[in-house]
């Protein structure tokens, strides 16, 4: 029997999500098999049923993963103190991460209404996006960057709607130059209410 490894199990959980990642990015979740998972690794299904007992289950793993993804593109965006120029970077990312999520995230939205495991997976998924967002506001309002009487969840909420909208609008026909002016006018009007307060 061949010696296990400390982390061993971790980098076979990771390469399996980032395999379940592209498929499900590619063909959306609906079409994509835990068997052609299973090929793209060279393993058979039974291999990954070890570490995720369902697709539903790895689709969680990949939800997870994908959060870690947007607290980096949260603190890349906003590397500088200039709200509105990382505000401009936040939407030029998250751009092109949509763009590369297309299919995955219109099946989603299709399927979850029918899916209870699913949509339990996105209402955790948005709950997670949510607490993300709220606690880098809340470290940027401590140190000065969003205005104090802001309320971080309210903010964090309101953002994560605005922004997902625009997503979605962009991904049904949208400019995405009209999306993004209207990002950007909707964050400098916040920001001009706050400071006149």
């Amino acid at each position: 029997m061949p010696k296990m490894y400390p982390g061993y199990r971790d980098e076979v959980r990771k390469k399996i999500v980032a395999e379940a990642l592209a498929l499900f990015t590619e063909k959306g979740y609906s079409a994509t098999t835990m068997g052609e998972i299973a090929a793209r690794l060279g393993v058979t299904k039974a291999a990954i049923y070890q570490y995720y007992p369902s697709k539903l289950d790895l689709f969680s793993a990949v939800a997870e993963y994908q959060r870690q993804r947007l607290a980096g593109i949260l603190e890349r965006s906003f590397g500088g103190s200039d709200v509105a120029e990382g505000a401009a970077v936040l939407f030029d990312n998250l751009l092109r991460f949509i763009d590369s999520s297309r299919e995955i995230y219109s099946d989603m939205i299709a399927v979850a209404h029918r899916d209870g495991g699913l949509r339990k997976i996105m209402e955790e998924d948005l709950k997670g996006d949510l607490s993300i967002i709220e606690t880098f506001i809340e470290r940027r309002k401590a140190r000065g960057l969003i205005h104090s009487s802001i309320d971080p969840k309210i903010l964090a909420m309101a953002c994560h709607a605005l922004i997902n909208g625009l997503m979605f609008d962009v991904m049904m026909g949208m400019d995405p130059a009209e999306a993004k002016k209207v990002w950007l006018d909707a964050v400098d009007d916040l920001l001009r209410v706050h400071e006149r307060k």
